[in-house]
């Protein structure tokens, strides 16, 4: 269809549709709410918003970024590690799951390991 070939009916409909309600899902809000939650400095909060999103979604990237986050800032750190090993593990170069693991190593006092990572990301950042 070309843009002469366009009626003022289908512009109408087109600009309806776009004016119409989007209801987001229960699982992106409930991660929205839990990142806010986070940036409010409520890690507490956040893990309890994410409880689900763990329950089913534990695999999903964004779900195991954000819940060690709030691990890491509540000082759940064993709980934190597992986490970004596994995304180390499942994406070597997500330099910001690397710098969690490194920056969680080193607040377990595991400074030897730690070093690695941080290094790593701090030559790809240079």
């Amino acid at each position: 269809m070309r843009y002469h070939e366009i009626t003022d009916d289908q512009i109408a409909a087109f600009i309806d549709s776009d004016a119409r309600e989007r209801r987001v899902p229960e699982e992106t809000q409930r991660l929205r709410d839990a990142e806010e939650l986070l940036a409010k400095r409520d890690p507490l909060g956040a893990l309890e918003s994410l409880e689900p999103l763990l329950a089913e979604h534990r695999d999903h990237p964004d779900v195991m970024l954000t819940a060690a986050r709030a691990y890491f800032k509540s000082a759940q750190l064993n709980r934190c590690l597992a986490l970004a090993e596994r995304m180390v593990e499942d994406n070597p170069a997500d330099f910001y799951a690397r710098r969690l693991l490194g920056r969680t190593l080193e607040r377990l006092g595991r400074r030897k390991e730690a070093r690695g990572h941080l290094r790593m990301v701090d030559r790809i950042a240079d």
